[in-house]
């Protein structure tokens, strides 16, 4: 019991130093003229949980507009915060305030997983005064279970966050009289291949019964190749769940460029990755 009660208290500690962090970025952001919204662990332990306790998280995540990414570069600099990724290219930009990770993203997930654009779900987000001490952009339910799924697609599945499966699953619930919506939503993004794969996952590995009742309502997959290519290399890599750190990373990775339901993205995606690979092969910034 003692050691649990010393894990809590740890989660609560490290919670209040990322809010605290959280105002700090939003103060210099809005400065700046940029207008970032929070995701994922430090709005998700209080939007989904009774206890924040009860979801840890280890950093910080916030979409931002690309057209906000100089400005928000700018404001991290004029702050003297230490940045440690910085991809114009991939819309990534990570840094460390009061020893906390912080992560901007300009993509929705990764760059070429569907045609859903951070500028568009911060434009449906709506301005929340009481999760925090103070104003945050909250974005759309859907938007944000779709950007978990952009997660868990990017991270092979096998790799996803531990917490993500309890997320997914409490934030499908919620959304339940908006099932519709989520669905024709998905398939305007081309993004259906993904939210269906991560479904079957929810349901067959996770006993996700939501899940299931909602994969009913997709269309039956009109590619079979890359959800059988998928489905395989779930199957090896919780065999063997540390290949992330060598080949199989890549290859569940470059499967993730094939889930989008439209052709160029898949095309672009996978030449992107090709191309980035080689640039660090050859010891180049892949930018």
């Amino acid at each position: 019991m003692a050691g649990g009660d010393d894990g809590r208290i740890r989660r609560l500690l490290f919670d209040t130093v990322a809010v605290s962090v959280l105002e700090k970025v939003l103060e210099a952001a809005r400065a700046a003229g940029a207008a970032p919204a929070p995701v994922k662990g430090v709005v998700l332990a209080r939007w989904l949980y009774d206890d924040v306790a009860d979801r840890p998280y280890r950093d910080l995540d916030l979409l931002a507009a690309r057209d906000d990414l100089p400005r928000l570069e700018d404001a991290v600099a004029a702050r003297g915060w230490p940045v440690q990724v910085c991809s114009r290219e991939m819309g990534e930009l990570e840094f460390t305030v009061d020893r906390l990770t912080v992560e901007v993203h300009a993509e929705f997930g990764r760059r070429d997983l569907s045609r859903l654009t951070i500028a568009d779900v911060l434009a449906r987000g709506t301005l929340d005064g009481r999760t925090f001490p103070f104003e945050v952009r909250r974005i759309d339910d859907i938007d944000h279970l779709l950007l978990l799924v952009a997660n868990v697609t990017k991270k092979s599945f096998t790799y996803a966050n531990a917490h993500q499966p309890a997320d997914l699953a409490r934030l499908l619930e919620r959304l339940r009289p908006r099932w519709d919506e989520l669905a024709a939503r998905a398939r305007a993004a081309r993004f259906t291949t993904a939210l269906r794969l991560v479904s079957a996952w929810m349901a067959e590995e996770r006993g996700s019964p939501a899940f299931a009742a909602f994969a009913r309502l997709l269309p039956g997959p009109g590619r079979r190749l890359v959800p059988a290519a998928i489905a395989w290399q779930r199957r090896r890599d919780r065999r063997a769940p540390r290949r992330l750190e060598s080949a199989a990373g890549l290859l569940g990775l470059a499967l993730a460029t094939q889930t989008p339901d439209d052709l160029r993205l898949r095309v672009r995606g996978l030449a992107r990755l090709v191309r980035r690979g080689l640039a660090r092969r050859l010891g180049r910034d892949p930018g």
